[in-house]
């Protein structure tokens, strides 16, 4: 279930918890043990097994919740990326131990083999917090009835933003609604990477990517290049990943002003990245985008533009 962008709602028919900066996970645990999907669907289990405590104290449930790493108190979305990225088994160890991850769980989806999408939040809730979860690594997200307080806190202590849901909402797989509301203090943005600029000097080394955001027909409309925050790992990793286009052409379906697009190298519309901003232009570019991290857990094709 996905929550829709808006002004934080008031009223008692809402709860309002802390929007995480992170990896949205579902965590189900039966009789083999736990395994871990990202918002996608893929299998990321193997990539966080400081995680594999939850088997231990919870014997069957499905949790929704999201995976954080913590940088004195508050969520690193760059440190998360990394971990993201790591396929290597050693080093997978190596950054569990380094930068160890926590999944605030928020939601409650299936106990003891009781489904309960069709519960009303606030008795999933209610579940959710007699779970004893292993504290080394797993928390409950709190929940708070007053909205704008949480709302100036939450900007104050530099956290994401807020989200607000209605205590009597059903859980709606894959959907997203206007049950859940989020309110972000700061503009994000995932992106498909189309294409990229090469720096000064001979070496054919990124400069720039160029990015993207599909319509709901699957386009890839042109939205900006970003150089800001690209790090050597980063493109060490995207160097490695990218693959030309089939025909040496652009993947967007506009045209690429020479500005940006001159000299690019075009390639398959296949890794998405995350960018902060400082909004839109009328012509649908992105203001000064700061790269983030690579996103991993998002496919292209469930990439939208956020409002």
């Amino acid at each position: 279930m996905l929550a829709s962008p808006g002004p934080p709602p008031e009223g008692e028919q809402w709860l309002h918890e802390v929007k995480w900066d992170g990896m949205r996970v579902i965590a189900d645990v039966g009789p083999d043990g736990m395994r871990l999907f990202s918002r996608s669907g893929r299998d990321v289990t193997t990539g966080f097994p400081e995680l594999h405590t939850l088997a231990g104290s919870v014997r069957d449930a499905v949790i929704d919740g999201e995976i954080i790493v913590l940088d004195q108190g508050i969520p690193s979305f760059a440190a998360l990326a990394e971990r993201m990225q790591v396929g290597n088994r050693k080093r997978v160890e190596e950054l569990a131990e380094r930068s160890p991850v926590t999944v605030m769980a928020f939601d409650l989806m299936r106990l003891y083999g009781v489904p309960l999408l069709d519960r009303p939040l606030a008795e999933r809730r209610k579940s959710l917090g007699k779970l004893e979860l292993p504290e080394d690594h797993w928390r409950a997200s709190p929940s708070y009835d007053d909205g704008p307080a949480l709302f100036a806190a939450t900007l104050e202590q530099g956290l994401e933003g807020v989200v607000a849901k209605r205590r009597r909402s059903t859980y709606q797989p894959g959907r997203r609604s206007r049950d859940w509301i989020k309110t972000p203090h700061r503009r994000h943005q995932a992106c498909v990477v189309g294409g990229w600029r090469k720096e000064g000097g001979d070496r054919p080394r990124i400069g720039a990517l160029l990015i993207g955001v599909p319509d709901p027909a699957g386009d890839l409309h042109f939205a900006g290049r970003v150089g800001s925050g690209l790090t050597n790992a980063v493109l060490d990793k995207l160097n490695s990943t990218f693959a030309p286009t089939d025909d040496g052409r652009s993947p967007f379906v506009d045209t690429v002003p020479d500005l940006d697009g001159k000299d690019a190298t075009w390639v398959r519309p296949l890794v998405v990245v995350e960018v902060r901003h400082l909004g839109w232009t009328a012509g649908g570019r992105l203001r000064q985008p700061v790269f983030r991290g690579i996103r991993t857990d998002l496919s292209p094709q469930e990439v939208r533009r956020e409002s």
